[in-house]
């Protein structure tokens, strides 16, 4: 906000050179005053869903525009306690922070400079009303986020919820080759990205944990910008020091909901699925997706149940969610794979030679 007299003796403020910058100088008590940044807070809530909470702003900057819970913060009150206050304020709801996001920056006509500290908040009750500067208040899905006010806000959101949430809907995406790597992890994947992989799963259970967090986060990197969904196999840890977009669990491995517990609300939760039955609990739990296998018989596992052609259709006329097939499929009978119900074709040792051009192949049967 431009200063015009010191706000200590009253004299006319005058522009003087102070380490390196151009500062409001007052002659007359030889005070020099610096421009700091307003403090301001955000609100980051997601419902069950993982639907993000946002408020319509009915006044300037950024009147009918979108933007998380939250203003400018009081004397005396504390940056939590600023948030939880706009929180109620404008949305009607009780809440309690979880934790610190980031800082941003931020500019406000009116006040300047703005910095924006972010706060995750839960939910513990209330009604959801609009009110103070809000004239709406609704949840949002990922992928479909409405126009936002503030810049500050949006790089907020992707720093709590992640890149998915700048990114159409999972639900949404094409579907194509899903890419699981086996031998030389990071260029299968680097191949991968290059012919257009919907999805490249890292799948690696011998490496040192060192290593194989490493290992992805190189994939992270060969997937970021070019489309193609990140996910580990089984593990969590690796899953979220990567900042991978999901995880992919077994029926043996941990429980989709302390999955969800443990892992931030924008990352994806795939399931491996051999029967009707776990795929409807995989669904009724909140999965994401459906690994769903084996199709056909193959020597990688031995006496694991097949489900065939039959077993897929039925998966897929029960269930709402994107069906990745699984087991013994191949270019040659993808298209009946296709028809019988997957949106992704799913393979390892088929995408190990000549892997971009094999995933280009796959995606043009299942666009």
């Amino acid at each position: 906000m431009k200063k015009y007299f010191c706000p200590r003796c009253g004299g006319k403020l005058e522009k003087r050179a102070q380490e390196g910058r151009q500062r409001d100088f007052c002659p007359v008590c030889a005070v020099v005053h610096y421009d700091n940044p307003v403090p301001a807070t955000a609100a980051v809530a997601f419902n069950e869903r993982h639907e993000l909470l946002l408020v319509k702003r009915g006044q300037e900057p950024g009147k009918g525009k979108w933007c998380l819970p939250g203003g400018f913060q009081e004397v005396g009150e504390t940056p939590e306690q600023c948030a939880l206050r706009e929180f109620r304020e404008e949305t009607g709801l009780d809440g309690c922070v979880q934790g610190f996001i980031a800082l941003e920056m931020g500019h406000n006509p009116q006040a300047g400079e703005v910095v924006v500290a972010g706060f995750r908040v839960q939910v513990l009750g209330g009604a959801l009303q609009a009110g103070d500067d809000a004239v709406a208040v609704a949840y949002f899905p990922p992928g479909k986020l409405p126009d936002l006010a503030f810049q500050s806000h949006a790089r907020i959101i992707e720093r709590a919820a992640g890149r998915a949430w700048t990114q159409p809907r999972f639900r949404d995406l094409p579907g194509g080759a899903y890419v699981v790597t086996s031998g030389d992890h990071l260029e299968i994947a680097r191949e991968a990205c290059r012919g257009g992989a919907r999805i490249v799963q890292y799948r690696e259970k011998e490496a040192p944990a060192a290593q194989r967090l490493e290992t992805a986060r190189r994939i992270r990197a060969a997937c970021c910008g070019t489309g193609t969904l990140f996910m580990v196999n089984d593990q969590l840890d690796i899953a979220i020091l990567s900042e991978a977009d999901g995880v992919h669990l077994g029926q043996d491995d941990v429980p989709i909901t302390a999955a969800r517990s443990l892992l931030p609300p924008h990352m994806l939760v795939g399931i491996s699925c051999s029967s009707l039955a776990e795929a409807m609990e995989a669904e009724r739990q909140g999965a994401d997706y459906l690994g769903v296998g084996a199709i056909f018989a193959t020597p990688v596992k031995v006496g694991y149940p097949v489900l065939g052609l039959e077993g897929l259709q039925r998966i897929a006329a029960e269930t709402s969610l994107p069906l990745a097939a699984i087991g013994g499929v191949n270019l040659e009978n993808m298209a009946a794979v296709k028809a019988a119900g997957a949106k992704y074709l799913a393979m390892v040792r088929e995408f190990q030679d000549d892997t971009a051009a094999r995933v280009a192949a796959v995606n043009a049967i299942f666009w």
